[in-house]
């Protein structure tokens, strides 16, 4: 019993084409990341909203694109078998060899590419799945840390912030209800969860901010929410797990988060018509240090990034390309190019000669291919005669040495298989069944004229490549002639492009001079405006200052005389203290007068002497006097204490 494994090789197929798959995807991720990094710079005016939109719609591009690229490449099943010399019916003297015959012509690096990729396919997928793993691993400990957060330390806030809450909810149409809770367990604000979204602020932070800036952090918050953000994020998430080798697909993934926050502070600037709020409140937050999960969508990032929000909110105007990036874009821009040109697919001439057909077979007999016998198909019968007649589908030689051929022919509607070494039939199957060797001579007339067909054909492919010999001979004469031609019409171009250079520079130079001439006008102009405005508003300062100058010397000589006064009520209470005989000296001496009593010394003294005092030394209810009293000295009425410097 003979056992034939037909998928075998598809799991190895299968590696290779991951394999490659992720090597185009360098390529396209540079195409994409030029086109981002141009986008960007074009578009330093525009809505965040439209940047966003723009750089996940390369994004999903770049990740389609790529997924075509693996179905493309994906080994499919088909009938062809390598090492076939097909010869039409019609009897023209085109034949084509399948397995050599290729729709495609690489460059010398793009094979050396390949062919390390084909060769090293399980070693880096196994690399590239490890690392996969390891991140992967990383972001679900990120998923159960938030989950954790979602149960731990968590307080309900007050019935007032939660209405406000609710009122910013409405406002901003979320259909969802959002959950609301201050955590001890997070330093910033955050969003986490997409069906069930919940908001978790700081301990401590509804009430040691001002409600403006609460309002405004809550409102970029809940823009998340509407946004679906969190659901975004995992996405992203995920795919730079995937491509985690890829720079120009993370350095993407990197914008489109920089631009959804972006677009939260412009949704929260909308609905409360005042950016100041949403400024200080960046700037409050400024000194966290956040490095807890990617899942999560938080108020506060890396320090330059908050100063970019904040900068871009001010000037409306968005942030362009950094040095770094610029030069990223760049290298991409002439990668791209490189990778491109090496791996795009160059089609072979259509009128390939019947000779260049039968040069490859001959290559491909001398270097001893492995035989593997044809199978028929009813792609290959015709589908209609309108007479009897022979059709050769394929004619297979190999190893001239030990003279084995192989004929695959359809005559007078019968299809046959034919194998013959040393001149002797071996094997012949007609119609699918096999023929036992005792009738072979049953068909030595059928088998004589398919040679004698083969034979002519052949002669005819062999006249033909004689032909295409002498036209390839004569073409390459005319490109010599074309190639001296190109290389004069090149020195020319070369000569006229230095001219065009050099009148350039001198153009580029003159119109450098003329912009910085313009420039030093216009900061000369800007300097003056300013220092106008610095006079006038030092004019108005200086006035502001003398107004408060003047304020504050009727509040000092107010002070003053209420000092004094108090200082005249001090001595008469010490005098009066001193003839009722509740002290004999003033020596360490302190008390405390009020309403309700009069200490003295440590010593509460009779409601007579309290009342008697009091009533000559507390001219308005609820004051107080004190003198050396644990620390103080001074006359206190409803909150205000007159103090007696030096006591």
């Amino acid at each position: 019993m003979n056992l034939e494994i037909v998928d075998a090789p598809f799991s190895s197929d299968l590696v290779r084409a991951v394999c490659l798959t992720f090597l185009h995807s360098i390529w396209q991720g540079l195409i994409a990341a030029v086109l981002a990094g141009g986008f960007l710079m074009l578009s330093r005016k525009s809505r965040p909203v439209l940047r966003y939109r723009v750089l996940v719609t390369l994004l999903g591009a770049l990740l389609l694109v790529n997924a075509a690229t693996f179905f493309f490449i994906l080994p499919k099943n088909n009938s062809g078998i390598t090492g076939n010399v097909f010869i039409p019916a019609a009897g023209s003297t085109e034949t084509s060899f399948t397995g050599f015959s290729s729709s495609f012509e690489v460059s010398s690096l793009s094979t050396s590419i390949t062919d390390f990729c084909n060769q090293h396919a399980f070693t880096i997928l196994t690399i590239w799945l490890l690392v996969f793993l390891w991140k992967s691993v990383r972001a679900t400990a990120g998923l159960m840390h938030l989950s954790k957060l979602r149960k731990t330390g968590l307080h309900a806030p007050s019935n007032y912030w939660k209405d406000v809450f609710g009122d910013l909810s409405r406002k901003l149409s979320i259909g969802r209800k959002p959950q609301f809770f201050e955590s001890e367990c997070v330093t910033v604000p955050m969003v986490i969860g997409h069906l069930k979204p919940v908001v978790l602020v700081p301990m401590g932070m509804l009430a040691g901010m001002p409600t403006a800036q609460v309002e405004a952090i809550l409102l970029h918050e809940l823009a998340h929410i509407r946004r679906r953000d969190y659901l975004v994020n995992l996405i992203q998430i995920f795919c730079e797990n995937i491509y985690c080798f890829n720079p120009a697909l993370l350095w993407i993934s990197y914008l489109i988060r920089e631009e959804r926050e972006h677009c939260c502070d412009e949704i929260a600037i909308e609905v409360m018509e005042n950016k100041t709020s949403l400024v200080h409140a960046l700037v409050s937050f400024q000194e966290y240090h956040h490095s807890g999960s990617l899942a999560q969508v938080a108020f506060a990032g890396r320090k330059n990034h908050l100063l970019d929000r904040i900068k871009r909110i001010i000037n409306h105007n968005n942030k362009s390309l950094d040095a770094m990036e610029k030069v990223f874009v760049s290298i991409s821009l002439v990668a791209a190019i490189a990778l491109s040109a090496a791996v795009s697919p160059k089609s072979p001439d259509k009128g390939q000669s019947a000779g260049d057909h039968q040069r490859i077979y001959s290559e491909a007999v001398s270097a001893q291919l492995p035989v593997r016998k044809p199978v028929a198909t009813t792609d290959t019968l015709p589908k209609k005669k309108t007479q009897e007649h022979m059709e050769i589908h394929s004619a297979n030689v190999y190893s001239p040495t030990e003279g084995v051929s192989t004929y695959n022919v359809h005559v007078d509607g019968k299809q046959y298989e034919i194998v013959k070494k040393n001149g002797k039939v071996i094997s012949l199957d007609v119609d699918g069944k096999e023929i036992p060797s005792s009738e072979y001579g049953k068909y030595e007339s059928e088998i004589a004229k398919i040679e004698e067909r083969i034979q002519e054909e052949h002669k005819k492919a062999e006249k033909a490549r004689a032909e295409a010999e002498k036209m390839r001979a004569e073409a390459d004469v005319r490109r010599k002639e074309a190639q001296e031609l190109r290389l004069e019409a090149e020195e020319r171009r070369a000569e006229a492009e230095t001219y065009r250079q050099q009148a350039k520079a001198r153009q580029i130079e003159a119109e450098q001079n003329r912009t910085n001439a313009e420039q030093m006008r216009k900061q000369a102009e800007a300097m003056r405006e300013q220092a106008e405005l610095f006079r006038k508003e030092a004019e108005k300062m200086r006035v502001q200052a003398g107004k408060s100058r003047a304020a504050a010397e009727v509040m000092r000589r107010e002070a003053e005389k209420t000092r004094e006064e108090y200082e005249k009520k001090q001595a008469s209470m010490i005098d009066d203290l001193l003839k009722m005989g509740v002290i004999k000296d003033t020596k360490n001496l302190s008390f405390l007068l009020s309403d309700s009593e009069l200490i003295v010394n440590g010593v509460k003294q009779p409601a007579e002497i309290q009342k008697n005092i009091s009533s000559k030394y507390l001219s308005e209810p609820g004051a107080e006097m004190v003198y050396n009293y644990k620390g103080r000295t001074g006359y206190t009425f409803f909150g205000t204490i007159h103090s007696r410097q030096g006591q």
